[in-house]
C-alpha cells in the first residue's frame, strides 16, 4: 500500500551534513521539511528540493519536530537527524511496517561508520540500570542482540524514526519539556501505553555518526541528567514500569 511521507530535518548550523543527506534522499516521493534553526546558518544548497523553514530562536529537539509536523499532512512521518547516511530504498522499505494497523513508531536497525550495529532500539532505562550500566560498563549488552529479525523495544532512539502521523497527533507529539535527550523514550513509552506498537525492523544502510555530545560537553550532560529526573517523574514513566512483567521488552496488558 502506498503511503505518503514527510520527512523532518532539523539543522543548526550543519550544511554539509544536510547537503549530503539531502543527496542521500535522491529521488524519494516524499516531501522533505528542513528547518535552519540558528539565525545566522549558512543555507545547504542541493539539487534536492526541499521546504525550508527558518526559526531565529533556538528550540529543541522536541519543539522543532514538534512544529515541522504542524506544517505536514502525510501519513507518516520520518524524523531524521542530520548526520545519518540514509539508503533511500532501506528508508521507503520500512514504510510496509505501517501495513499493521497496530503499529504507531518504526526504526531501522541502525549502524555505526565502523559497521557494528548501533543500540538504538532499547529497554526503558530506570535508576537500576543506569547505576549498573555505569559500575560494570563491560557487562553492557544490547537489549535486542539478535538484530536479524525484528522485535518490540520499549523504545527507539530518535535519530531515525518513522512515526504514523495519527499517532503522533494522539500523543501530542514529543514532549517538548524536554530541553535534549529522552524525548524519543517518553514518546514509545506514550505509545505503549495507549495501545501503540513500536518496532525496530533489520536493515543495512542507515549509518549514524554519533556525536556523544553528552560525555564532551557539560552542558550537555547536564541536560542529560535533567531529561532523565524529568522522565523518571513522569507519570508515563511510573505507569510502564508497574506494567512490566520480568524478561519482557515492553508493558503488559496495554489498552
Amino acid at each position: 500500500m502506498a503511503r505518503s511521507l514527510d520527512i523532518q530535518i532539523v539543522s543548526h548550523g550543519t550544511p554539509e551534513l544536510v547537503r549530503t543527506l539531502l543527496a542521500d534522499l535522491g529521488g524519494m516521493a516524499a516531501r522533505i521539511h528542513l528547518l535552519e534553526n540558528l539565525a545566522d546558518a549558512p543555507e545547504a544548497s542541493t539539487e534536492r528540493p526541499a521546504l525550508r523553514h527558518a526559526d531565529r530562536q533556538p528550540r529543541s529537539f522536541a519543539a522543532n519536530h514538534n512544529l515541522l509536523a504542524r506544517r505536514g499532512e502525510a501519513e507518516i512521518i520520518a524524523i531524521l537527524n542530520p548526520d545519518l547516511r540514509v539508503d533511500s530504498a532501506v528508508l521507503e522499505g520500512l514504510l510496509a511496517a505501517f501495513d499493521d494497523p497496530a503499529v504507531g513508531i518504526v526504526a531501522p536497525r541502525v549502524e555505526a561508520p565502523d559497521g557494528t550495529i548501533a543500540d538504538n532500539a532499547r529497554r526503558v532505562l530506570t535508576p537500576g540500570r543506569l547505576l549498573r550500566d555505569r559500575l560494570h560498563p563491560a557487562r553492557r549488552r544490547s537489549d535486542y542482540a539478535d538484530v536479524g529479525i525484528a522485535c518490540e523495544p520499549d523504545w527507539v532512539a530518535g535519530m531515525c524514526l518513522l512515526v504514523r502521523r495519527r499517532t503522533f497527533d494522539e500523543l501530542g507529539g514529543f514532549d517538548a519539556g524536554y530541553r535534549m535527550y529522552c524525548e524519543d523514550m517518553d514518546l514509545c513509552v506514550r505509545a505503549w501505553l495507549a495501545g501503540w506498537t513500536v518496532c525496530c525492523v533489520p536493515a543495512r544502510g542507515i549509518v549514524h555518526d554519533a556525536r556523544r555530545a553528552s560525555l564532551r560537553d557539560p552542558g550537555h550532560f547536564l541536560w542529560h541528567v535533567a531529561s532523565l529526573l524529568r522522565f523518571w517523574r513522569s507519570q508515563a514513566y511510573r505507569r510502564f514500569v508497574a506494567g512490566l512483567p520480568a524478561g519482557r521488552g515492553h508493558a503488559a496488558g496495554r489498552p
